[in-house]
């Protein structure tokens, strides 16, 4: 059986180091991908909003897993939210502000269906940065004490980015050894863990549109380059992971793409596989 659908991460992977891809490519690309009823999927641990922007022209015809999978809409229509429990997040946030002093974290995200959150005393440089990921983002004064009752939204991730000189691997053995129970963390690339609930990752956001498009794991076609995307490398005999990618998630995966992120990687690897006649 042919590829019936293709999963794409975004920064690191599909996008360059200027959050832009080959539009003019992609039109091409997708045309054919749609002539043969190849479905294109968007899986990334940002916000709806922001993926939503970036494929205006085509986001009705796409799906699209975001915050690491807790959220899953096809075009506009809202097909999963797996929301953190008040009490989970009261629990984490408590423990982030006891456990790391003050220049360890140097960004947090409390993200959920509707916006994102920041603190208001993030320096402009911060939220310039912040809101290149996330593009409905409001500015909060009492972040360590907000739930998704007293804002009225599904929360669904908070994210927390380590300093440069920061030992990150010891950082993320703290975080991971302190966290409830419910909670699990992943990296998601520059230096930032984004924590949810147990079990919800991308994996578990492909599997329910496995599940309403009847499509095999042999059927897939994964590109990534990081911790969180492993699941989905792994879970097929076509994942390919980036040349651009960590070597220990290069290891793990069955292929590596055709091109790095900056040079058109994911379209140049489905280009080749188009004429191979491996999709569709």
């Amino acid at each position: 059986m042919g590829v019936k659908m293709i999963v794409v991460d975004m920064d690191g992977t599909f996008l360059d180091q200027n959050n832009q891809y080959n539009q003019a490519r992609f039109a091409r690309v997708f045309q054919a991908l749609q002539a043969r009823q190849v479905k294109f999927v968007v899986a990334s641990g940002s916000q709806y909003q922001r993926l939503q922007n970036q494929f205006d022209p085509y986001r009705q015809s796409l799906d699209f897993i975001s915050q690491n999978g807790a959220i899953v809409h096809h075009g506009d229509d809202l097909l999963r939210v797996d929301a953190l429990a008040d009490d989970d997040l009261q629990a984490l946030l408590a423990l982030i502000a006891k456990g790391f002093p003050a220049g360890i974290i140097v960004q947090k995200t409390i993200s959920g269906l509707a916006q994102t959150y920041v603190p208001r005393q993030a320096s402009p440089e911060t939220l310039a940065i912040i809101k290149q990921y996330y593009h409905a983002v409001t500015l909060v004064d009492h972040f360590d004490q907000l739930t998704g009752r007293s804002v009225n939204n599904q929360i669904t991730k908070v994210g927390i980015t380590f300093g440069p000189d920061v030992d990150y691997s010891q950082a993320v053995q703290q975080l991971r050894g302190s966290l409830p129970a419910g909670l699990m963390s992943q990296n998601s690339g520059f230096q930032t863990e984004l924590i949810g609930n147990v079990g919800v990752d991308k994996v578990s956001g492909l599997r329910q549109l496995q599940t309403r498009y009847q499509i095999t794991d042999d059927e897939l076609m994964t590109f990534g380059d990081n911790e969180n995307d492993l699941g989905m490398l792994t879970m097929t005999p076509w994942g390919f992971a980036m040349p651009n990618a960590y070597e220990s998630i290069k290891k793990q995966s069955a292929n590596i793409a055709l091109a790095d992120h900056n040079h058109d990687g994911v379209l140049t690897t489905i280009e080749h596989y188009l004429k191979e006649g491996v999709i569709g």
